[in-house]
Order: structure tokens, then C-alpha cells, then sequence
């Protein structure tokens, strides 16, 4: 099962980079990417935990401030909710800050690399009244493409690896604590440029 879901995260990154190029014939930008200084916009972001079957779809959103046409800053909160039978319900709210670095600067096509950290907010709700909030850093690293469309919009794809703290060190030192790769993340967004 697990090749099987890797096959399909393989296979769903390479459609996004095949309809993100193919965009690129579409693109009537006057500018590439990274000639704006600003974009936020909604995405959607697909989560697959580490030793799980499948993954989900969840919302989210996403502000990029471009310090350069090379460099770029991230910043982004996702929804995802898992339901265990009818009582238990799971909400993780990553917050992530990523820095992007453009391949391709002032491409209407470019690739890029990003990594950062995150925050993972996570909430528990179960039977008979139980409630648990806890949270955890995290940090990531993964590839996208983003491909603008006109002066206003672009879109992107990317693909991350996620590291969370182990719950063992969560109350260590900043050097003493321990990570544990705990899945990925796909994520579609369509950004307003400004």
C-alpha cells in the first residue's frame, strides 16, 4: 500500500508540473515571476501522513513577499481535519514560514526550491467530553513551479517533505531536541499579485 500511495504523490507532482508548464504557452505576463513585490491568495493543500493509506485535501492560504527576483519569503496556514469513527476528531493547523529560492528569476515559468519551519497546532476531540491541544515545531523542504498568468495572478505547485519534533523532546533544548519525518504536503495556490 505504501508504493501505491508513493506511486500516486509521484505521479500527482508530475501532473502539476505538466499542466504548470503547459500554462506556460497561455502566460501573457509582461514580467516573470518575482517582478512583484507582494501576493496572497488560496490554496489547497494535500496531506499525507507518513504510515497513512491515503492522504486528504484540506484548505488553506498563502502571502509571499519577494525580497528579490531570486529570493522569496513565505508564509501560510492550513485546515486539515481528520475524522476517527464518529467521535474522534483531529484538527492540525500548520503554520509555516518557508524561504523560496527562484531558479528560473523573471521567468513567466520558474522553478524553485523552498525550506523553513512551522508551527503545528494540533487539537483532539474525543468521547465523553476529551479535549487536548498540543503543539509542535517542525521544518520542511521541497521544490515547486510557479507560473504567472498575467500582471494580477499566478499559480503554484509545490511539493514538501515535513519533520516534526518527537513528542519525547518537545520540552528539550533547541540542540538537544529530536525529529521524526511524519509525511508531505502537495499544495495548488493561485496568488493576487501586487
Amino acid at each position: 500500500m505504501k508504493n501505491i500511495e508513493h506511486n500516486m504523490r509521484v505521479k500527482a507532482f508530475i501532473a502539476i508540473v505538466v499542466v504548470l508548464t503547459g500554462l506556460r504557452t497561455a502566460a501573457f505576463a509582461e514580467d516573470g515571476v518575482g517582478g512583484n513585490v507582494f501576493s496572497i491568495g488560496p490554496r489547497a493543500t494535500y496531506v499525507t501522513p507518513k504510515d497513512a493509506d491515503t492522504g486528504q485535501w484540506a484548505p488553506g492560504v498563502q502571502a509571499r513577499l519577494h525580497l528579490s527576483e531570486v529570493l522569496g519569503a513565505e508564509a501560510s496556514i492550513d485546515f486539515t481535519k481528520y475524522d476517527f469513527g464518529p467521535y474522534t476528531t483531529v484538527r492540525v493547523r500548520p503554520v509555516q514560514a518557508s524561504l523560496l529560492a527562484y531558479l528560473i528569476p523573471g521567468g513567466a515559468v520558474s522553478p524553485f526550491l523552498l525550506g523553513g519551519a512551522g508551527w503545528y497546532y494540533t487539537q483532539v476531540d474525543g468521547p465523553f467530553g476529551f479535549s487536548r491541544d498540543s503543539s509542535r515545531f517542525g521544518l520542511h523542504a521541497g521544490a515547486g513551479l510557479e507560473v504567472k498568468l498575467n500582471k494580477s495572478l499566478s499559480l503554484d505547485g509545490t511539493y514538501r517533505y515535513v519533520w516534526l519534533e518527537s513528542l519525547e523532546s518537545r520540552d528539550a533544548n533547541a540542540l538537544d531536541k529530536t525529529y521524526k519525518d511524519t509525511g508531505s504536503m502537495i499544495t495548488l495556490g493561485l496568488n493576487l499579485l501586487f
